[in-house]
């Protein structure tokens, strides 16, 4: 941590985790695994016996003890591919078809959301001003409370989709079988967290949908919709600004400066013959430098460095 001339406190986040090819701790040997059955299935796949009797924190040891990363990394992902989000990935395609024709059935409207996520009680509160009886009222909210859940499920699919796709054409990409917060993904022996955002922030399309090229204009316009091919195109072209507005933009509450594998809609509906085609082209060997500042309540601003990827989705031309 040093002070830029500006008087910027810098931090390179280098992660709480680091490298696992040359060794592994018991913490990342539950982020790995996450519970005790799971390690001791890679144990008996890497010929170490166990004991049934033995404590989980035991069993968790002996795997740090006979980590070895090659072996590791081979027999994880097989276990991955009997896992219920590899097969749900895998079956995705089929099960689309089957989630938006019981949308259009339902007579839904607009696949999309009914509301902000967290922002139910604004959306009740709309309602509430409308002048409509309390039974219209009512069965709007339980119209809504459907869509969100439906439309959560289908994003659930999606991104279960995307994870088998990043999986598959990525050997060198060991998964987390139990995803728990913070790392999905260890990319040639570094942590990852997947993140999946809608857009690359409304501050992004605000700076750039008039064509502005530099991220320190004060100015910023009302963008309209004719003016998205400007923002999306910087996108295109400026896959590392993207990371740096998502970086900079994200909540507080939530804050972290983790690297991260950021998969970013620059369109609403893209669909999955086409995510295929992007992910399928990705290639995650050489991740993005990403310098950004964060001004933190208590604190101030701070500047960070981080590394990532980043992976696009819009339609084609």
């Amino acid at each position: 941590m040093i002070w830029t001339s500006t008087g910027i406190e810098w931090c390179y986040y280098r992660g709480m985790i680091g490298s696992i090819k040359s060794s592994i701790s018991v913490g990342v040997v539950k982020k790995i695994f996450g519970n005790k059955e799971n390690a001791r299935v890679f144990l008996d796949e890497i010929g170490v016996a166990v004991p049934k009797s033995v404590s989980a924190e035991e069993v968790y040891a002996s795997v740090v003890k006979h980590w070895d990363y090659k072996e590791g990394i081979r027999v994880v992902r097989g276990m991955f591919v009997e896992t219920e989000k590899y097969q749900n990935g895998k079956s995705a395609d089929k099960e689309m078809v089957v989630l938006i024709n019981e949308w259009e059935r339902m007579k839904l409207g607009e696949i999309g959301w009914p509301f902000s996520q967290g922002k139910f009680d604004g959306f009740v509160q709309r309602l509430n001003a409308e002048r409509v009886d309390r039974v219209e009222r009512d069965k709007k909210v339980k119209r809504a409370a459907v869509q969100y859940r439906r439309i959560k499920e289908i994003n659930t699919l999606r991104n279960d989709f995307i994870e088998t796709l990043i999986f598959e054409k990525n050997e060198n990409i060991l998964p987390t079988l139990d995803h728990r917060k913070g790392v999905d993904f260890f990319i040639d022996g570094e942590p990852y967290d997947q993140k999946v955002s809608a857009s690359p922030t409304s501050q992004f399309k605000q700076n750039f949908g008039k064509g502005e090229t530099s991220v320190t204009k004060k100015v910023r316009p009302v963008v309209k919709d004719e003016d998205s091919h400007l923002w999306r195109e910087t996108a295109i072209k400026r896959p590392d600004l993207v990371a740096e507005y998502l970086y900079r933009y994200q909540d507080e509450g939530r804050f972290d400066a983790d690297p991260r594998l950021l998969v970013v809609y620059l369109d609403e509906d893209v669909c999955l013959q086409r995510i295929e085609e992007i992910v399928t082209a990705t290639d995650l060997t050489d991740p993005l430098e990403v310098v950004f500042q964060y001004r933190h309540k208590s604190v101030g601003l701070k500047q960070y460095e981080t590394k990532c990827f980043v992976i696009l989705l819009y339609n084609g031309e």
